[in-house]
């Protein structure tokens, strides 16, 4: 494989994650609930999300770009 395809690859995987840093809030899309990105790495985003019901739990949960952008937009 050529460093060029890689970079390419790359690029495809990291799609818009330079819109975002960590402390940012986004909103969920189905819900309209605020969310805060509290990690990134190259290409992946962890998101903290509050609880959606009483019974529920406040987690944090890893998601690529593509299910990010699907999932997720900004304030």
């Amino acid at each position: 494989m050529s460093i060029e395809y890689i970079n390419e690859r790359m690029k495809e995987f990291a799609m818009n994650i330079d819109e975002f840093s960590i402390g940012q809030i986004v909103l969920d899309k189905f819900d309209n609930s605020e969310c805060k990105i509290s990690n990134k790495t190259i290409n992946s985003i962890e998101v903290y999300i509050k609880r959606k019901n009483k019974k529920g739990i406040d987690t944090t949960q890893w998601f690529d770009m593509r299910s990010f952008n699907f999932k997720f937009k900004s304030k």
